[in-house]
């Protein structure tokens, strides 16, 4: 996947041309209101997501956006022309897609159709809705082959709603954040779905230890190098894990442990009596012990890796929050706990922590892949110490973002002024 390396959007304005170099980083897009920042990234998001409402809506002659990558030579390219006739109630609005710069373009045409929808009177809404079917998903599914576009602005209602979200409002904040949990409880099913399997693979290997098994090592050498301790401590964890009640093995794994160490001492120690057929049957458990507890600690490692997204996400979110702590439920919704211990529902959080929580999840839903994460003035409701931590805070949950947000706060801006693109200057 790539990330944005270039914009240049011509007839910016009408009569404006404006040009962004983008890091790969973090981009901060500033001005006062009125400044053009919002319809700059509107625009970008546009191009890259196939908007046609906010293409149509906006004022530009012309929209090139480069990409790069950093695995491949490619630079593809998207070239959105409109134009503007006087023969038509609408403009026409072309996309060139290149996959590199050398490609020839791929040319979509969306005009032609909606024209004829338009002649015969069809609804805006249903046109909109079937130019998208027939034309639509054929240039997104080729934008989304080369970019992957989180937008962000939980603020700023949509153009449009139907009959039934008039009849039944709640707020653009709400309605993202009710997105948002659908959206991670499945993410949150996919990561225990993952770990479950590594459980169901860690049974299968415990059983096929009772089979011969070839081994280099000498007869009774794991014995000699074994940490009794630790050794006790992972079979507790793994008897715990497949929820073993203590009563049910304590006492066995003690008398194991205790013959194990007899046996040990007869082994290697100097004038004792020799092996008997209970110390050699506990040195060769020992051995087959030893594999499963090894095999044990490496599908720990695994696991690790699985859920760390999700216990980082946590981790900082948690952090950041006051009087209350985000866990998940066995549901694998979001649960939140206030420190009197209630459970509180996620709409009755502040409209602040409902604002972080859409963020930093929207990070968490990349999944650490190569992402162009935008957003309309993220800090708004957010605290001014929530502001100056988001951004080191994202790339902590996903450092393969290229982040670009249009803002007024120089706290979301923090320490990094040399990644600012000031509209006063660029238009």
């Amino acid at each position: 996947m790539n990330w944005i390396d270039k914009v240049i959007v011509e007839g910016f304005w009408g009569d404006r041309s404006i040009e962004f170099d983008f890091f790969d980083d973090m981009n901060f897009i500033i001005g006062i209101n009125g400044s053009g920042k919002t319809t700059a990234v509107n625009l970008v998001v546009a191009a890259l997501t196939v908007d046609f409402t906010e293409l149509d809506r906006l004022e530009f002659s012309r929209i090139i956006v480069k990409l790069k990558s950093r695995i491949s030579r490619k630079k593809p390219s998207v070239i959105i022309n409109k134009k503007v006739s006087k023969k038509s109630p609408f403009a026409s609005i072309e996309y060139e897609v290149k996959e590199s710069a050398s490609d020839k373009g791929i040319v979509f045409s969306l005009d032609d159709y909606e024209e004829q929808m338009m002649l015969r009177g069809f609804p805006r809404q249903i046109m909109e809705r079937e130019v998208y079917r027939r034309h639509g998903r054929s240039v997104q599914s080729t934008l989304q082959s080369l970019v992957n576009v989180s937008w962000l602005s939980v603020h700023r209602a949509s153009m449009e709603r139907n009959s039934y979200e008039d009849e039944h409002y709640e707020s653009t904040v709400d309605r993202k954040l009710k997105e948002l949990s659908n959206r991670l409880v499945r993410y949150f099913s996919t990561l225990g779905k993952a770990g479950s399997e590594q459980l169901e693979a860690f049974q299968k290997t415990v059983f096929l230890s009772m089979l011969h098994r070839k081994s280099s090592k000498p007869l009774f050498s794991v014995a000699k190098e074994i940490n009794l301790n630790e050794e006790k401590a992972a079979l507790e964890g793994i008897f715990k894990q497949f929820k073993v009640a203590s009563k049910d093995f304590q006492g066995r794994l003690d008398g194991h442990f205790e013959a194990l160490s007899k046996a040990k001492d007869k082994l290697y120690g100097d004038d004792v009596p020799g092996l008997t057929t209970t110390d050699i049957s506990v040195l060769i458990g020992t051995e087959r012990i030893d594999y499963i507890v090894d095999e044990w600690n490496k599908l720990l490692e695994r696991r690790q890796a699985i859920f760390e997204p999700r216990d980082t996400f946590l981790t900082i979110i948690n952090s950041m929050m006051r009087k209350k702590e985000i866990s998940i439920n066995s549901q694998n919704e979001l649960k939140v706990t206030t420190q009197s211990g209630k459970n509180l529902p996620i709409n009755r959080l502040s409209s602040g922590e409902k604002q972080l929580l859409i963020v930093l999840g929207e990070a968490l839903l990349q999944e650490k892949n190569t992402w162009v994460y935008i957003a309309d003035e993220p800090e708004l409701s957010l605290h001014v110490r929530w502001q100056e931590s988001l951004v080191e805070n994202l790339r902590s949950i996903n450092p393969n973002a290229q982040i670009i947000f249009a803002t007024h706060s120089p706290d979301v801006v923090s320490v990094f002024g040399g990644r600012v693109f000031d509209m006063e200057k660029v238009v």
